[in-house]
């Protein structure tokens, strides 16, 4: 059926490209998922820089726009991770490959900006003396609140206490739900649910089910809004992973787009908002991610350094020590300058951290293969 999408030499080949066009091939890398990768975290830099002089609530139509387009962006990364990473196990890869990948993909890049809030930018930007900030419980348990996920928000003692938000690196709060849904998919895979579409497709209706059930008649109690985030994230993913399992009978294009949009702005005050949504984003990133950008534009788009992940986990840090050190900065003066910090801490991890770390997936994939025996 994916024959169908195909080009060919007729007068109209380019019009039906723009309309009804087909995925790429994740494998050949031809694609422009990294810089739309970089793309969704610079806008979630410009919504910060609204919010972290703001603080919560997001007042104004203009900054309640932002959010709602940064809400976005997050589920784009969800939808883009269950979409490659679906493409990944489907094709057989090593579980014990995949979580070495993930591993190393997420934690060594948490370390590190963790230990830079903690050990330099805390006692840099406390009212504290040293003696007193490094004396605090608060202060010692802030690594393990942070790597370990118990409290992403976590604050340390006499830094940024005169802000709108104290929270030290508040964006790290949905890496909680990017390794659940790592967590799942590996488990799924180690069962050989993940391996096959129909069975993917399945796990995908459970997920929709989840977010309808929590829209309909959401949990109200402890760890409430943890368990509204895990439908969405865990939804936002599924429906990533369900486009590549049905990639040879979805088309992409303007023409789905918009008929997805479309649908997602009549379901938008009914129980299927949510998902509606995530899968009119989810044609919107494939359709973007798979076009073809000619000429060295092109190239260059496709073979940028993913800085993603950078820019995301250290703009929240940078923000606030440029607030603490230009007071009053107009949101877009504060967005430039955090957007260039980000960039460029975003470049240094990348070179410094990330790249030398995944380097050993290898290495580390074989010694887990031992407890992971490849599956067929």
């Amino acid at each position: 059926m994916a024959a169908s999408f195909q080009d060919t030499a007729s007068p109209a080949a380019g019009f039906r490209r723009f309309f009804l066009a087909p995925h790429g091939r994740i494998e050949d890398r031809s694609n422009n998922f990294t810089a739309l990768r970089i793309g969704f975290a610079l806008l979630i830099v410009y919504g910060h820089a609204i919010m972290l002089p703001m603080g919560l609530p997001i007042t104004g139509a203009w900054a309640i726009a932002v959010d709602g387009a940064v809400q976005y962006a997050l589920d784009g990364f969800f939808i883009l991770s269950g979409y490659m990473l679906t493409a990944s196990l489907m094709r057989g890869a090593r579980l014990s490959d995949f979580v070495a990948a993930r591993a190393l993909r997420i934690f060594p890049g948490l370390i590190a900006a963790v230990l830079v809030c903690w050990l330099i930018i805390g006692p840099m930007e406390t009212s504290l003396s040293l003696p007193e900030y490094f004396s605090r419980a608060q202060t010692w348990f802030f690594p393990a609140a942070m790597i370990g996920q118990i409290n992403p928000q976590a604050e340390l003692p006499g830094v940024f206490e005169t802000h709108a938000m104290a929270a030290m690196d508040a964006p790290l709060w949905t890496i909680r739900y990017e390794l659940a849904c790592y967590l799942g998919a590996g488990l799924m895979a180690a069962a050989g649910l993940w391996r096959r579409a129909r069975s993917v497709l399945v796990l995908a209706g459970v997920a929709v089910l989840w977010s309808v059930i929590e829209a309909i008649a959401p949990y109200e109690g402890p760890v409430d809004d943890s368990l509204y985030a895990a439908a969405r994230f865990g939804g936002a993913f599924m429906v990533g992973a369900a486009f590549f399992a049905l990639r040879d009978r979805i088309a992409l294009g303007a023409g789905p787009v918009l008929a997805f949009a479309a649908a997602a702005l009549v379901l938008s005050s009914t129980p299927l908002a949510m998902v509606a949504g995530q899968i009119a984003m989810a044609q919107v990133c494939l359709w973007l991610g798979f076009a073809r950008i000619p000429g060295r534009a092109g190239g260059a788009v496709r073979e940028v350094e993913d800085i993603s992940y950078g820019v995301y986990i250290l703009h929240w840090p940078a923000g606030q020590i440029l607030m603490n050190t230009f007071p009053g900065l107009p949101t877009p003066i504060l967005f430039a300058m955090m957007a260039v910090s980000a960039i460029l801490l975003g470049w240094l991890m990348r070179v410094g951290v990330e790249k030398p770390m995944l380097a050993l997936k290898p290495a580390l994939a074989s010694r887990l293969a031992l407890f992971a025996p490849r599956r067929t």
